[in-house]
Formats: structure tokens, C-alpha cells, sequence
């Protein structure tokens, strides 16, 4: 039994990892191996050394990395001690998981009393067709005071962006349709889009979604990273990562 729960928790975690979007050139990632050989060579023990490897792969310090916010959507206080940085996709399976699951624990606990800045930052993989359209309409609902209200709706219903689609979403969220189906017909947040998918390729996004803590500076809108988690995690390992932020 303790095998099959190791394996389990392997299978778990590779299925995350596979997120990631394909690149040229780049080293195979030794961690997925590395759990495999955790649960073979010591059975007993498998569950706790993959729990203790999980960690080390979510708390990566990252002291060389800053991300830009400006002009990013976020929720919370601008004062916040902690801002954390979502790179994700709205057709990304593990990406709804966690907008559904364990994004609202973290807005309830930390987003609402002000401890955590939560920005949103477009990553629309290429082997997602309506990836792109769909973080537009959010931008172009946002025109209208309703991008997390469309972030909510698109993530909930992935499915491809017609125009029927839009006007079912605009109708719901009682804003102007046509104003909303011509904007996102005109492209205007095309290269937003693409800015927000730029930069977290040069942060070493490589799948959604991919996340990023860091010290609030109220000075200026660049945020240095202080720790990263990569795919889909239960709501404990960003617990773990923000108290620690919150403690410094």
C-alpha cells in the first residue's frame, strides 16, 4: 500500500510538470526522475522524500529575477508586504484547477487583509488556440470594470471564444456587448497580451501556471523574486511560501 500511495504521488506530480511548454535547446529537467528513484529505492519512505523534494522544488530562491507590474491587473492593496505574480493560460487544465481550488483560500486569507498584492499576468501557450483571444476579452471587460469578472467566467467555461460566447458572458456581466465584441475584434490588447508572454519567457516561464513571490516596493513597479513555485500546488505550499515572505 505504501508503494501504491508513493507512486501515486508521483503520478500526481508528473502530471504537473507537463505543463510546461516545450522549448528548444533546453536541459531535461532531472526532478521528475528524481521522484521516480524516491519511491523505488526506499518504498517505505517515499511519501516523505517526495514531500521533502516537492518543497525544494517550490521554495527556489530567485534573487536575480524582477518582473514588471505596471499596467498588470491585481488584486489587493498597492501596500501589501508580499506581491505575487500568476503566469497562466485560461484554457490550461491545471491553471482552472488552481483558480478554482486554491486561489480563493489565498485571496480570502491574504488578498483580503492586505497582506498579499495578487497580479495577474498573461501566458497564453501556443498549443492553445483561444489562449490569446480570451486573455484579450478580459483586458477589453476590463474597459468596463469587469476584468476579474471575466477572468472568473473564462476560466470557468474554457471553451472556445465565439461571438455567441462573448455576448452570453457580456449579457451576464451587464456590460455593452458590442463594445466588448469590438474590442476584442480589433485586437487592441493583442500586444499586451503578447508583453505579458515576453517577459515571462525572460523570467523562465516555461508552462502555467507559474508563480512568483516577492517583497512589495513601493517605490517603483518592479518586483524582485524572492521565491517561485511552478504548476498546480495545494493550497499549504503557498501558505509556506507567503509566511515566510511575511515574516522578513
Amino acid at each position: 500500500m505504501s508503494n501504491l500511495r508513493a507512486w501515486m504521488a508521483v503520478a500526481l506530480f508528473l502530471g504537473t510538470v507537463q505543463t510546461a511548454a516545450p522549448q528548444k535547446n533546453r536541459e531535461p529537467d532531472p526532478l521528475p526522475d528524481r521522484l521516480a528513484q524516491a519511491a523505488r529505492e526506499r518504498p517505505g519512505e517515499g511519501i516523505s522524500r517526495i514531500s521533502r523534494l516537492l518543497a525544494v522544488q517550490g521554495a527556489g530562491q530567485a534573487h536575480f529575477l524582477e518582473i514588471s507590474t505596471r499596467g498588470l491587473p491585481f488584486m489587493g492593496s498597492e501596500e501589501a508586504k508580499v506581491t505575487m505574480i500568476e503566469f497562466s493560460d485560461y484554457q490550461c487544465f491545471f491553471c482552472r484547477r488552481h483558480d478554482r481550488q486554491v486561489a480563493p483560500r489565498i485571496v480570502e486569507e491574504y488578498v483580503k487583509s492586505g497582506q498579499v498584492k495578487y497580479v495577474f499576468a498573461d501566458f497564453p501557450l501556443a498549443s492553445h488556440a483561444g489562449a490569446s483571444k480570451a486573455a484579450q476579452a478580459a483586458h477589453c471587460a476590463g474597459d468596463q470594470g469587469k476584468y476579474w469578472e471575466m477572468n472568473d467566467l473564462l476560466f470557468r467555461h474554457p471553451q472556445s471564444l465565439t461571438e455567441t460566447t462573448l455576448r452570453a458572458f457580456g449579457d451576464s456581466l451587464g456590460i455593452d456587448n458590442q463594445v466588448l465584441l469590438d474590442c476584442v475584434e480589433s485586437g487592441k490588447y493583442a500586444r499586451k497580451v503578447q508583453e505579458g508572454l515576453s517577459q515571462g519567457k525572460k523570467v523562465g516561464v516555461r508552462g502555467t501556471p507559474s508563480f512568483f513571490f516577492g517583497l512589495t516596493d513601493k517605490t517603483q513597479s518592479t518586483v524582485r523574486v524572492r521565491r517561485t513555485l511552478t504548476g498546480a500546488h495545494p493550497y499549504p505550499a503557498f501558505q509556506r511560501l507567503i509566511e515566510d515572505l511575511l515574516a522578513q
